[in-house]
């Protein structure tokens, strides 16, 4: 996806420049937070776990910093978008090698992230043909296909590809994500793919046709949430997204939990819901079935779920299955 190695340090330095809002004091108007408007970030507290609370404009927000701060630092930041929500960058620093880097990069993620109705929809976490020939209820099959499914979906091939030069993943790995089937840049830096330049940017750093995969890369990121659409076999479609839950403040590295919701149709059961958060302590399991038959079928084997779960070793905290109506 990119147009050479060094620019994978770069575009790192791109995402490290973001700030991201995690709430506010009280009811604070945002009418003065224009797109492109600069301000200054006071901070008031800093937490161990990366957020601060800051005074921006004699408004209290509760910001997640890039980079350790301390009481009474002051942070100069952009505004970089207020729809579906606010979002900040930090200003270029004083140094200046590292001030011009990083004023292409604001500009560069600036861009992507407020233009992204010129730019096609991404497409690298939606699968074309299914994942599996036949249907099968091994599932351990699923599992490692649904695996595979987001490990080649392009949304960490940066990670992969410096997995490869470091020899600790195959070429063969590489080959099977969507950014190594985009076709070479003529001479005039320009694709057989029709996509409208980023305003602000002559050049840019990644493949052209490879803006709306970064955006998705960027907003994964800022969000901690990956939605993947697709087939699982012929005629069963399934959407899955997958994410870390915030970890509250003041709780340790083993305190993380990770949410996966499944949403699909199946013969037996329906249309069903699936949440399953994962800890240390062990999986709960929240199944929303549309059908009041499928809710009754998994009813019936909550019990049995829960056994094979205590079999495999993993400790159920809790099992509900909840019927929605038609």
């Amino acid at each position: 996806m990119l147009n050479r190695l060094a620019d994978l340090v770069r575009l790192r330095a791109y995402a490290d420049t973001l700030v991201q809002p995690v709430g506010r004091s009280g009811a604070v108007s945002l009418s003065n937070l224009e797109v492109g408007s600069h301000v200054t970030a006071l901070i008031e507290l800093a937490r161990a776990d990366g957020t601060v609370r800051a005074q921006i404009d004699g408004q209290a927000f509760e910001l997640r910093l890039p980079m350790q701060a301390r009481p009474g630092d002051t942070i100069a930041m952009q505004v970089t978008a207020r729809e579906p929500q606010l979002r900040f960058m930090l200003e270029p620093g004083g140094e200046p090698s590292p001030q011009t880097a990083l004023s292409e990069t604001a500009r560069f993620i600036t861009a992507l992230l407020t233009e992204s109705d010129k730019l096609p929809p991404a497409k690298v976490a939606t699968a074309g043909p299914p994942l599996l020939d036949t249907q099968t209820d091994d599932s351990k099959v699923i599992a490692v296909a649904l695996k595979n499914a987001l490990a080649e979906s392009g949304m960490f091939y940066e990670a992969h590809l410096a997995q490869w030069v470091a020899e600790e993943r195959p070429l063969t790995d590489l080959m099977r994500e969507p950014q190594s089937r985009l076709l070479p840049l003529s001479a005039d830096g320009k694709s057989l793919t029709t996509t409208d330049d980023v305003p602000q940017l002559r050049e840019l750093p990644v493949h052209r046709d490879a803006l709306a995969v970064v955006r998705q890369q960027l907003q994964t990121l800022e969000t901690q949430q990956m939605v993947w659409l697709g087939r699982l076999w012929p005629g069963q479609h399934i959407e899955w997204q997958v994410g870390e839950e915030p970890t509250p403040q003041g709780a340790a590295a083993e305190e993380r939990e990770w949410q996966s919701t499944l949403r699909l149709t199946l013969p037996r059961l329906g249309e069903i819901d699936a949440a399953i958060s994962l800890s240390s302590r062990g999986v709960r399991v929240n199944v929303r079935a549309v059908s009041e038959r499928g809710a009754a079928t998994l009813e019936a084997n909550r019990q049995s779920l829960r056994e094979r779960l205590l079999d495999a070793g993993i400790t159920p905290l809790g099992i509900g299955v909840v019927h929605v109506g038609e």
